[in-house]
């Protein structure tokens, strides 16, 4: 999708010494790490025809309903080619890895890193609730253009169970679920591809695979070779601290209901870093609240600064949007 973006935006990007993820201040929370990095801002996108909320929405990271509310429509709103969207898309950079390929499952988004170099995010569909997509470390261990998809035996039991034709195999084609592109993992049977189906992207429907639009897929399997690092990783929200001193938060739906509680797990994540004091603890309840799936500024601020997400700029260089990584 071709777009074109009038004027600049902000981005926050702090490129540091590769670590990634802040130290906690004492012991606890093993598992959840503090980032250092932000990328995005605010944006404008000039309409062109044949433009959708849904296709927008999915190629710059910010859900349909929070796309709509930021310019005041429905999410059901038909766009007229020559109008302007402004488009906040601030998201936290994950850092477990800095080569490879960083997938978060509750926020369906996939970053792409090159020796520490932040490349791109590109949007998912993950697994269902019934058939979950797995956490955990692997890499690439095939990448085949056209596959043929040589149907998995529990699969074909669903086929079967439905009253569906049990196929074995499928050859490449517009029938094929794989698309033009598949990436095999070292996770059992899961793998990253293209859907002929595009409106699954960005739901949770597939039988454990991460799929991908066709076009946004195309870019990346040019890009990754075969034992490149995947790294899977399910975590509802997000928190950041910049080097000077401010703090992000990004909550996600618990799509796989794992029970988290975003309240209790975000207090405890900003006591244990020692950043309560640093935030505006009524703004982190709006946040989780809203779960609106971008990273919002909750920094204990001066009465007359305002946060990143209202279009106020915080002192540091403007990018123009059409150079912006993973815009």
């Amino acid at each position: 999708m071709t777009r074109r973006f009038k004027q600049s935006c902000l981005l926050i990007c702090f490129l540091l010494a590769w670590g990634g993820l802040v130290e906690p201040a004492r012991g606890g929370l093993e598992a959840l790490p503090v980032y250092q990095q932000i990328t995005g801002g605010t944006e404008e996108y000039l309409v062109k025809k044949g433009d959708r909320l849904p296709r927008i929405a999915l190629m710059t990271g910010v859900p349909r309903r929070v796309l709509a509310r930021q310019n005041n429509l429905t999410q059901k709103h038909r766009l007229r080619p020559g109008m302007t969207l402004t488009i906040t898309n601030t998201r936290i950079l994950p850092a477990e890895i800095d080569h490879g390929l960083i997938i978060n499952i509750p926020e369906m988004r996939l970053y792409h890193f090159d020796q520490g170099v932040f490349k791109r995010h590109y949007a998912l569909a993950v697994g269902k609730r019934t058939w979950e997509t797995p956490t955990g470390d692997f890499e690439i261990i095939n990448k085949v253009r056209n596959p043929t998809w040589l149907v998995p035996p529990s699969i074909q039991r669903e086929m079967e169970e439905s009253g569906q034709m049990v196929l074995t195999s499928v050859p490449p084609g517009p029938k094929n679920p794989l698309g033009p592109f598949w990436m095999a993992t070292s996770a059992p049977g899961v793998g990253i591809h293209a859907t002929p189906r595009p409106w699954t992207v960005g739901r949770s429907v597939s039988h454990g695979c991460i799929r991908m639009l066709v076009e946004e897929i195309g870019e990346l399997f040019e890009q990754v070779e075969v034992g490149t690092p995947v790294k899977i990783i399910y975590q509802p929200f997000k928190i950041a601290v910049t080097p000077d001193h401010r703090v992000y938060l990004e909550v996600h739906s618990d799509i796989y209901r794992k029970g988290i509680d975003p309240i209790s797990g975000v207090e405890n994540l900003l006591k244990t870093y020692q950043l309560g004091s640093l935030v505006d603890w009524k703004r982190v309840y709006e946040v989780i609240r809203d779960r609106e799936g971008i990273a919002v500024e909750i920094t204990k601020l001066p009465p007359d600064t305002t946060v990143v997400g209202q279009n106020v700029p915080l002192g540091k260089k403007k990018t123009p949007v059409s150079n912006l990584p993973g815009s």
